[in-house]
Order: structure tokens, then C-alpha cells, then sequence
């Protein structure tokens, strides 16, 4: 299949990803609402794992370098989630999600230039800055600085951070292995991301809390599956496209583009009416694809 549609594939299965968790946020049953994101992140963690695991034909024979980059990145993952919830709850969600997409357009981006000897023409560099441009607008409805609490900038640059190392270290593995062992990676990392999950909770007292809320109703969990289902068939495409592609283009229209869908459904779905200035981001977004992908 031509790559400019695995892309779009790709980036369609995010998407959905991102409105299958939206959904489940909204219609989580369980008793105790904070539980949510702990339960989803093992559920998240273990089905990814085990569906990796039998497309890899039930076998698992991974390396060092595949190991070292596998733990590397669950614990990235466990910082990632831990950085958006501890943002989330003191301050501006627009500016903490422009945090995470700019972490993850700009580091791979760095990375792959200095560490992976990546060379990008002008044009895509232009495309790359219209993109950052494009994330920007579109995250501007919303943008604010004011009552911010202690420690949400710190926590917007580790969220800043983790997304963008999360999609560096998914680089280095598909490039030092030249495409193999994806199947032994996504088994290390996911598994052991839903453990994390789970100690993390154990550790401070809400081993109980999180094990009742699975308890999480029929609705939840339906589209807890959805987004599971999502995420396996995502990740196996951005690990494709990274041994077949320049790293920094795959993640630029990889969070441009989930964001520009993002938005899409908000209006569809949701009823959310964007401002001027969004939709000319979803304009330079559209845009710069079309220039990546030229």
C-alpha cells in the first residue's frame, strides 16, 4: 500500500484512539472516578502487549537493545500520563496540550537531524514550523497563563519531554534493529507500562480502589476496547512507517494530524463551535502535510 496512505491510516487510528479515551472518560461507571486513568492504562497496557505477542506469532525473542529500549520507554509512558494528569489538574488544558504536541513534532525532530544523520529540504522544514504554527492556533481557544498553580509549568515541560522522548526512543529501537523485533518492543513496553500502572497505585495505598474500579459498566468498557483496539493497530503502523520513513516527518503529520481530526470530532460530535483562529490552524495544518508528503 502507498505510504501516503498507511499515513492517513495511521493517523485516523490515533484519532479514533484519542475519541475512544474521551469517551470512556465520559462514561466510566466505576465508583470512584479516579480510578479511571489507572484501569485504563493497565487495560491499555496488557491488551496491546498480548495482541503484539500473538501477531508475532505467540514467539519472543528480543535483544538487548530491544529490551533497554522497550523499559526505557514504559517508563517514559508512566511519566507522560502522570505529567498530562498532575498539568491537567493545575492549570490550562490548551497550553498543557500544546506543551505535548510540541514536545513530540520538535524532539524527534532534533533527534532524528543529530543522532539518526536525517537531512530534510527546505520545504519540509517550512512544512515542520508551519505545522508548530498550525498547533499553536489550533490550541488557542482556551490559551491561558492566568491562575496557574505552583508546579504546572514544571509539569508542562516534563509532559513537553516525555511525549517527545517517547517518540525518540520508538525511533532509535526501528533504526538500531532495522525494523525488527517491533512485536518483542511493543510486548516490553505496553506490559510493562500496565505494571508501572499498577505499582504505582500499590504504592500509595490504592491497590483496593483500582482493582474495584475495573468494576467500570458495560458503556466504558466498550469503548475501552475500541481504543485498545485503535492503539494495536496504530502503533503497529507508526513502527512501520518509521523503518520506511524520516522519523521527524512520520511524528509531525502523526500529531498535526490527530489533532486536526481531534478537532474535527469535537465539532461533529461534541456541538464545540471553534474560533477563527482554529480553523485557519486546521487550514495550515492541511497545508503542511500536503507539503511533508510531497
Amino acid at each position: 500500500m502507498d505510504r501516503a496512505l498507511l499515513l492517513a491510516l495511521m493517523v485516523v487510528l490515533f484519532s479514533f484512539q484519542s475519541l475512544f479515551t474521551r469517551l470512556y472518560s465520559k462514561s466510566y461507571a466505576g465508583a470512584d472516578k479516579s480510578a479511571a486513568t489507572p484501569v485504563f492504562s493497565v487495560c491499555y497496557g496488557l491488551f496491546i502487549a498480548l495482541c503484539s505477542w500473538v501477531a508475532g506469532g505467540f514467539g519472543f525473542h528480543a535483544s538487548w537493545q530491544t529490551w533497554l529500549f522497550g523499559l526505557l520507554n514504559a517508563l517514559i509512558l508512566l511519566l507522560y500520563n502522570t505529567s498530562m494528569i498532575r498539568s491537567g489538574n493545575l492549570g490550562s488544558y490548551a497550553f498543557l496540550m500544546l506543551s505535548s504536541l510540541f514536545g513530540g513534532i520538535v524532539i524527534p525532530l532534533i533527534a532524528g537531524t543529530a543522532f539518526l544523520g536525517e537531512r530534510m529540504s527546505l520545504l519540509k522544514w517550512t512544512a515542520a514550523a508551519l505545522m508548530l504554527a498550525a498547533v499553536l492556533l489550533m490550541n488557542s481557544k482556551g490559551l491561558t497563563l492566568k491562575n496557574a498553580a505552583r508546579g504546572y509549568f514544571f509539569w508542562c515541560a516534563l509532559l513537553f519531554l516525555a511525549n517527545g522522548l517517547y517518540g525518540t526512543v520508538m525511533n532509535f529501537q526501528v533504526r538500531n534493529l532495522n525494523g525488527q523485533e517491533g512485536s518483542e518492543m511493543r510486548v516490553i513496553l505496553f506490559a510493562f507500562s500496565a505494571l508501572l500502572a499498577f505499582l504505582a497505585e500499590a504504592l500509595q495505598g490504592r491497590g483496593r480502589k483500582l482493582i474495584s474500579g475495573f468494576a467500570m459498566g458495560k458503556k466504558a468498557g466498550l469503548w475501552l476496547a475500541a481504543c485498545c483496539v485503535s492503539a494495536f493497530a496504530a502503533v503497529r503502523l507508526l513502527m512501520y512507517l518509521l523503518s520506511k520513513m524520516q522519523t521527524g516527518i512520520v511524528h509531525t503529520i502523526d500529531n498535526g494530524g490527530v489533532l486536526v481530526l481531534s478537532l474535527l470530532y469535537a465539532i461533529v460530535l461534541f456541538g464545540e463551535k471553534p474560533n477563527r483562529l482554529q480553523y485557519l490552524g486546521m487550514a495550515l495544518a492541511a497545508a503542511s502535510i500536503v507539503m511533508l508528503s510531497l
